[in-house]
């Protein structure tokens, strides 16, 4: 259900569209800002948001989960809200269930005993993915621990329940075993594996006998690795051919940075150490590492080709804290941008995103 009210401090920021890609800021002490990197200055204060997370964004929409537990999502600037689900609303499609047993804390259950340590709304990490129109959209979430993902839940328009996807198979299936990285590219999920494979699952419409998801991997895939895969940080993005990029930087050494593609030229890709060959370039393209996916490259836009804009690595799947490191770094002239001025503003977080 929408619920808007009204507000015309978005259209100035709008009317003023015609620059880079904006930053969303959160510093420490409370609240959101807009920053235009081009012009270095706060576009727009967004409001304090006490208790609130802002989890992931997609165009002007942003996924939040609120003090209470509850997910909504969020256009800064029109102001419009969409309610989601309960976290506990789970589909009864499997024998599981997610039951809330404190103010922030949850636990999973088997036929009624609980398989899982307690989990905290304080690890709850999600995707958005909303259509042009800004009517259609797909959320995922999922608890964030130390220890096994078993499960990651997803909505779209108009559902009432969540839908579980499971991460936990038998040996026979090991390489679609656990999580490292995800990608929600459209109506297109993108998993990393713990083995670093790469599952693709369609979650476009209800399938036979009842799922309301299609597993796309049918066969084995060739897992995403490169020969720095233990030394570097990494995450997985989708470009808009919905080709599979690798992205790594180096956390000893903040300058270095690398693209990755497939190499389909590998005689025995199952046995071989590392799968993909580093590129130079984006193919006309930029990478906005915070939404993992590519867009076009735009001079009117300011988009500019082949350029990398980045916070940090595993955005959402925290398995250890990465510190933040606001930059864009351009893949074929191997130089690196910073903005300094936002070093004093103390921040806790930052977002990457194309205004609509």
């Amino acid at each position: 259900m929408y619920f808007l009210r009204s507000n015309d401090a978005g259209s100035s920021w709008r009317s003023k569209a015609t620059f880079s890609p904006g930053l969303m800021l959160f510093p420490k002490d409370g609240g959101c800002v807009l920053y235009n990197p081009k012009e270095g200055k706060i576009e727009k204060n967004l409001g304090d948001y006490p208790g609130c997370r802002f989890l992931a964004n997609s165009g002007n929409c942003f996924l939040v989960l609120d003090s209470g537990s509850n997910l909504f999502i969020k256009d800064v600037f029109s102001e419009k809200t969409i309610d989601l689900p309960p976290l506990v609303s789970i589909r009864p499609s499997t024998m599981c269930t997610l039951k809330r047993v404190g103010d922030n804390v949850f636990v999973r259950e088997h036929n009624g005993h609980a398989f899982t340590e307690l989990m905290s709304t304080d690890s709850v990490r999600g995707l958005l993915w909303v259509d042009e129109s800004g009517k259609d959209y797909v959320v995922v979430w999922f608890f964030d621990v130390t220890y096994e993902h078993y499960f990651i839940s997803f909505c779209k328009n108009g559902a009432t329940h969540y839908t579980d996807i499971p991460l936990v198979f038998d040996h026979e299936s090991h390489w679609m075993h656990g999580l490292s990285g995800m990608v929600l590219h459209g109506y297109r999920l993108y998993i990393t594996t713990f083995r670093r494979y790469v599952r693709i699952i369609d979650l476009s419409e209800q399938q036979q006998g009842g799922l309301f998801f299609k597993e796309l991997t049918e066969k084995k895939p060739l897992s995403i690795l490169s020969r720095h895969d233990s030394s570097c940080d990494s995450s997985i993005a989708v470009s808009t051919s919905g080709e599979v990029l690798l992205f790594e930087s180096d956390p000893c050494n903040r300058s270095i940075f690398r693209l990755y593609k497939y190499n389909l030229d590998l005689e025995d890709p199952y046995s071989s150490g590392h799968t993909v060959l580093e590129k130079d370039s984006l193919g006309g393209e930029a990478l906005l590492l915070d939404m993992d996916f590519t867009v076009p490259a735009n001079d009117s836009l300011g988009i500019e080709p082949d350029s990398i804009y980045f916070t940090r690595h595993y955005r959402p799947c925290h398995c250890t804290p990465r510190d933040l490191d606001i930059c864009v770094f351009n893949l074929a002239t191997k130089t690196l941008k910073r903005f300094p001025d936002l070093d004093d503003m103390n921040l806790i977080d930052a977002l990457w995103f194309l205004p609509g």
